[in-house]
Order: structure tokens, then C-alpha cells, then sequence
């Protein structure tokens, strides 16, 4: 069989896998309600489906970053245009690898819990299989569809609880926005393909075509629209309130690699579609990453709910990606290829490092929230020794957040770190002054984020359990801590590989800078990363690790052989050692609660319910409000707007079918009348 041959089949086989994986779901509800074991098989053979559907597609990304030539799949639907187009090219490859890992790892971890679990891992396979195909689109009304698909069916996993006013409200807030930024992408892309066709290759000539007046404004509207899924601020509202409400598995997937899929829109059709960004556009993105980064960091430090702590961490890392990207579009507007090239590798070398541990930390903390049935960390505590497994994964993939070396999102921050300082150095235009206020900002949001990782895992995992589901709580499907440890070992395996991780990314490089040379930008050796002379080596950090922790320990056993132990009882200052004599979340936060509050302004408020010792009350009540620093002003009225709209859509649902004749009528004469003209 060609090559090309078999890494097209690649790609189909892994669309076959997620579509067989969606038909096993739901033909579980057509057999008998009594047929428990048939139901429990049917249900594993959809997981195992799922699972393979995500190795096929990171298989066949691994072969074109590889430099293979992927055949490319077509369809003809019957409209008048040029035929439906799948095609995994050099820039989606990035994109499609991270979203088959994560996406093999969520399904092994998506055990049917409760009612409707068949019916969600149904819906999971369909989201997926819409985001596979809306990255390997080559068609723009294809496109459009797997956006729209995407967006509807991760909707109904948000809301896939309902009793839950909180998980009604979230999906409200989703669509509202979402469907904001698709009429964006739409109205972009739909103008594009009347001027010359469907495919991205046309659209690419339709911008060549276009004014720069033009062809500005269309590159706007689409980096707008790409933005909100990105979760860039202001129009972040919506990630917090859904991500925390779908099933864990699924919100691996929405953190891990739906947000990067914002970042891809933008690199596609408001970059490389038009041959370079429009005026600004860098610094804009850039300013928006910074003031992100700052706002998720600042959220996640003071959040007690873990998944949305995790949520808002997304939010910090999204700005990471908006930073690097405009700090690449600057950089080269300012005619410094090499540094673009850095910055742009650092865009994608983070996009796949923190999907990976963000992945791993949804998959974990949402397996403890399961098990000790509630979110809150103050329910939490000691899980790291009751739920070993659990607390393994979270703990890689929560340090792996935090930046730290050897893990997978240290790559990345380092890279456009070394970016951002070079490109002060070299004097690329307006850098000179945004630099120093983005590498405050840079180090800024990394100790936020590294407080919010301190109190997750020092909060929920350490200590003494807080309630008696979490002094009870063991693991309980080996399948499932089995696919937490494999996630955690994919956040490492990416943190220790990275120069060889982005040796891979030559090809998506080139193809967004096809001039820029790569003297900037090398590894020095299969060990280490080099930029313009600095080096960083994520494995002779590991062994430093290695080392001096290996020699603490054999310090400390030594100590131990000359002289024995002696045991005493936990002081804490006269009183009774009890799980209440812990940090909690919100005392843990308190003092970046005080520092923020201008920001924040959550109108948190403490009261005493039973008094106790002086200083150690036996209960309180501490109430905190939500964020209002944007969602009142802006986000409320955006979402009744689109909500009132669709109340008036909804009367013209009127059952009659003369009316519905009409409207077809009257869309028909309007299209015609927009496409002739």
C-alpha cells in the first residue's frame, strides 16, 4: 500500500472508530432494560471504540508532522460547490495530535456513572469526532457544520445534568456566547466564499483579492469569533461556568483541547488564509494574553470549587497562548523571523503541554469530586493516601500547570519567555515598551498559578480528611486510575521530550513562516532546548530533581540508623489535633482575597455559627459571590440580548406550514439576490 495511502487510511480509520464509537452508545438504550451485562459490555466496547478513534488520529498527526503527505479524504454532499474536503495538513497536525491523546485517555476514564451515562458517552463521541473534523476541514461550510456540532453537542454535555440550575445556567451563558462568536466565523467566511469558492485554498485567493480596508475587517471578525472559544477576556465569562459542569472526561477534552481549537482558528484563517495579520493585531493579541493571564491566575488562587479552579487555570493559559501568538505576529512585522519563529513554537510547544496536564488534572480531581461527591476542597483532605492513584495524577499534572521543569508546560512558558527577552534586546518596535510589562506579567500569573496548585493539592490531597466521604473514599474502577496515570505519564513523557517535540513542530513552523530561518530557534542535542544561545535541559533537570532528592533521602535514612526516632503528639498551641486545625481553602486564599479585592469584588462575607475556643471557632460560614469584574457590565446584557433574540426566533414556530413555505421562499430570493450581487 502507497504511503500516502495508509496515512489517509489512518485518518478514516479514526472517524470510523469515533462514528462506530457513537452508533455503540446509543444502540445500548434499544436492548432490554434487564440486560445489565449486555448494556455494561455494550458500554466498554464504545469506550474501547472511542480510545482507538483517538490513537488513529494521533497516529496519523504524528506522520505529517513526520513530513508524510496525508492523502486527503473528499465528499460530495450535492450542493453546487466544490465537494466536501478532509485534508490533515502541516498545521492541523499539532492541533489533531493533542486531540487524539487526550481524547483516548477521556474515553478509557469515562465510566457510566449514574443515570444517562451511555447517552453522555454518546454525545462525548460526537463532540469529539466534530472537533476532529473541524480541524482537518479543508471547506468552509464544512467547517462551519463541525464548529456548530461541536459547539451544540459539548452544550448537551454541559447541561447533561438536569436537576442542576447551576449546570442550566452554565449552558445558557455557552450558547449565548458561542453562538456570538460563530456568527463571526460565518459572516466571514460565508463573505469569503461568495467572492470564489468553498475551499481554503479559494478563500485564500478571495483575501488576495480583497482591500486591506477588507480584508482587515474580515481578519477581525474572525479572530473575534475565535477568541471567544479561546476564552480570551473579556469574553472568557462562559469557560469557568461550563467547563466545571460536563463530566470530568468531557471537560478534559473542552480544557485539553477545544480551547486550543480557538487558537487554531486564529492561526488559520486570520494568519495564514490572509498571508500575514492584519495591522495591530500582534499587540492586541498580545495585550489581551497578558491581562488573561492575570485574570485566570487571580481566579484560580482564590477559587474553592477544584474543577473550576482548573477552569480558570485554562483561562491563564489561554492568555500564555494569546501572548505568544501576538508576541509572533509583532515580532514579525517588526522583521525579526527568527524570534517569530520562536514565539510561534512556543504557541504551539504550550498548546500541547498544557493540554496534556490539563487533561490529567480534570481526569483526576473529577474522579475525586465523584467519588467524594462534592467539588468543594473543604470537603476534601488526605486523598493523596486513600486514593493513591488519583493523587499520583494530580499531583504531575498540577505541578506539570505551574510551569515547572521536566513537566510539559515548562517548555512552552520558557520559549516565549526567551522570546519576549530577545525581542526587547533586538529593539522590534513597539516591544520595547510592551516587553517589560509582559514578562511582569508572565512571572506575575505563574506565582498566582503556582499558589492555586499549592492550595489544590495541599488542601485536597494533604492533610487530614475534612469529611467523613473523604475519610471513606477509595478508588473504585482500575480502568479508570489506570487511564489517570497514563495522562500523567503523557504530561511528563511531553515535558521530558520536548526538544524532540519540537524538532517535530519544523513543518507547522514553516508552514505559518516560510521565509523565517531556523538559526533562531535549534535543539542543541536530543537533551536540550536552545534559543539565540540560551539553553534550558528538561532532562538534566530531572535528574537534578533525581539526585538531590535521592540524596535527602539516604540523609535522612542514615540519620535514622545512628540515632532512633522518638515519637510526640502534633502541637497546636494547647488545642485538640482535629481536621479543623487545617488551612482551609478560604484561609489558605485570604491574604490574595485582601490583596485582589478591587478586582475581584466578590462581596465575601464571614459570620460565626458556633462559637468555640478564642481563636479557633468550631463553625463558619464564609459566603463569596462570583466574579463581577466583567460579567455584569458586559457579559449579562450579551447573553439576555441573545436569549431575547431566540425567544422571538421561537414564535416563528408556529405550526402552520404555509408560513414555513414562506420563510424557505423569502431565504431562497435573498440568497439569490446576495450571491448575484
Amino acid at each position: 500500500m502507497p504511503a500516502a495511502s495508509f496515512d489517509g487510511a489512518l485518518l478514516v480509520g479514526a472517524i470510523t472508530a469515533l462514528l462506530a464509537a457513537v452508533l455503540a452508545a446509543i444502540t445500548t438504550r434499544m436492548r432490554a432494560t434487564g440486560a445489565t451485562a449486555a448494556r455494561v459490555r455494550h458500554g466498554a466496547s464504545a469506550r474501547a471504540l472511542g480510545a482507538i478513534g483517538g490513537v488513529l488520529a494521533a497516529a496519523a498527526a504524528m506522520r505529517a508532522l513526520a513530513g508524510a503527505d496525508v492523502q486527503a479524504l473528499e465528499w460530495w454532499p450535492g450542493f453546487p460547490t466544490q465537494p466536501f474536503t478532509l485534508g490533515l495538513d502541516a498545521l492541523a497536525a499539532p492541533f489533531v495530535l493533542l486531540l487524539g491523546l487526550v481524547s483516548a485517555v477521556s474515553f478509557a476514564a469515562h465510566a457510566s456513572h449514574g443515570r444517562g451515562g451511555h447517552e453522555r458517552l454518546a454525545l462525548h463521541a460526537g463532540f469529539v469526532l466534530a472537533l476532529l473534523v473541524a480541524l482537518v476541514a479543508r471547506h468552509g461550510v464544512l467547517f462551519l457544520l463541525a464548529w456548530e456540532g461541536m459547539t451544540l453537542l459539548s452544550a448537551a454535555l454541559v447541561a447533561s445534568d438536569p436537576t442542576s440550575a447551576r449546570a442550566r445556567r452554565a449552558t445558557y451563558v455557552y450558547l449565548a456566547m458561542s453562538q456570538v462568536g460563530a456568527a463571526l466565523i460565518a459572516g466571514a467566511l460565508l463573505s469569503l466564499g461568495a467572492r470564489g469558492g468553498w475551499t481554503l485554498e479559494a478563500m485564500a485567493t478571495a483575501f488576495a483579492t480583497l482591500s486591506p480596508g477588507e480584508a482587515s475587517t474580515l481578519a477581525w471578525c474572525l479572530t473575534a469569533g475565535f477568541a471567544v472559544k479561546l476564552g480570551l477576556v473579556p469574553l472568557q465569562g462562559w469557560l469557568p461556568l461550563a467547563h466545571p459542569e460536563a463530566p470530568a472526561p468531557v471537560s478534559a477534552v473542552l480544557s485539553g483541547a477545544m480551547v486550543s481549537a480557538g487558537l487554531y482558528g486564529m492561526m488559520r484563517f486570520a494568519w495564514q488564509l490572509p498571508g500575514s495579520p492584519p495591522a495591530d493585531w500582534g499587540t492586541v493579541l498580545l495585550v489581551a494574553g497578558v491581562v488573561t493571564a492575570l485574570v485566570g491566575s487571580v481566579y484560580a488562587a482564590v477559587e474553592p470549587d477544584a474543577k473550576r479552579l482548573l477552569a480558570w487555570s485554562t483561562v491563564k493559559h489561554s492568555g500564555l497562548l494569546a501572548m505568544a501568538l501576538g508576541l509572533a505576529a509583532l515580532l514579525h512585522a517588526a522583521a525579526q523571523p527568527a524570534l517569530a519563529r520562536v514565539a510561534l513554537a512556543a504557541a504551539f510547544m504550550h498548546a500541547i503541554g498544557h493540554g496534556l496536564a490539563k487533561a490529567a488534572a480534570f481526569l483526576s480531581v473529577g474522579e475525586v469530586a465523584h467519588v467524594v461527591g462534592s467539588r468543594d476542597l473543604e470537603q476534601w483532605g488526605g486523598l493523596a493516601r486513600r486514593m493513591p492513584r488519583a493523587g499520583v495524577a494530580a499531583m504531575v499534572s498540577v505541578l506539570a500547570l505551574a510551569g515547572l521543569p521536566a513537566l510539559s508546560c515548562f517548555a512552552g512558558e520558557w520559549l516565549l519567555l526567551q522570546a519576549l527577552l530577545h525581542g526587547y534586546s533586538a529593539g522590534a518596535g513597539q516591544l520595547r515598551l510592551l516587553a517589560p510589562f509582559a514578562v511582569a506579567g508572565l512571572t506575575l500569573a505563574t506565582a498566582l498559578a503556582l499558589a492555586a496548585c499549592a492550595k489544590l493539592l495541599g488542601v485536597g490531597f494533604l492533610g487530614r480528611p475534612r469529611s467523613a466521604l473523604a475519610d471513606a473514599a477509595r478508588e473504585q474502577d482500575p480502568l479508570v486510575s489506570a487511564a489517570l496515570l497514563v495522562a500523567a505519564a503523557l504530561a511528563v513523557v511531553a515535558g521530558l521530550g520536548a526538544p524532540q517535540l519540537l524538532a517535530l513542530l519544523e513543518r507547522p513552523l514553516a508552514s505559518m513562516l516560510p521565509s523565517a530561518p531556523s538559526d533562531g530557534l535549534s535543539a542543541a542535542s536530543a537533551l536540550a532546548l536552545t534559543v539565540a544561545g540560551a539553553s534550558a535541559s528538561p532532562v538534566g533537570a530531572a535528574v537534578s530533581v533525581a539526585l538531590f532528592s535521592g540524596v535527602a533521602v539516604l540523609l535522612a535514612r542514615l540519620g535514622r540508623v545512628r540515632s532512633a526516632p522518638r515519637t510526640a503528639p502534633s502541637w497546636t498551641c494547647g488545642a485538640p489535633v482535629a481536621p479543623r486545625s487545617q488551612y482551609s481553602a478560604h484561609a489558605f486564599a485570604r491574604p490574595l482575597r485582601l490583596l485582589f479585592e478591587p478586582v475581584l469584588r466578590s462581596g465575601e462575607d464571614t459570620a460565626t455559627l458556633q462559637e468555640g475556643e478564642r481563636y479557633a471557632p468550631r463553625r463558619t460560614h464564609v459566603r463569596s459571590g462570583d466574579a463581577r469584574l466583567l460579567e455584569r457590565p458586559l457579559l449579562a446584557p450579551l447573553v439576555q440580548s441573545v436569549l431575547f433574540v431566540s425567544e422571538q426566533a421561537r414564535r416563528l414556530q408556529s405550526g402552520q406550514l404555509h408560513l414555513y413555505l414562506a420563510y424557505l421562499l423569502i431565504t431562497l430570493v435573498a440568497l439569490l439576490v446576495w450571491g448575484r450581487g
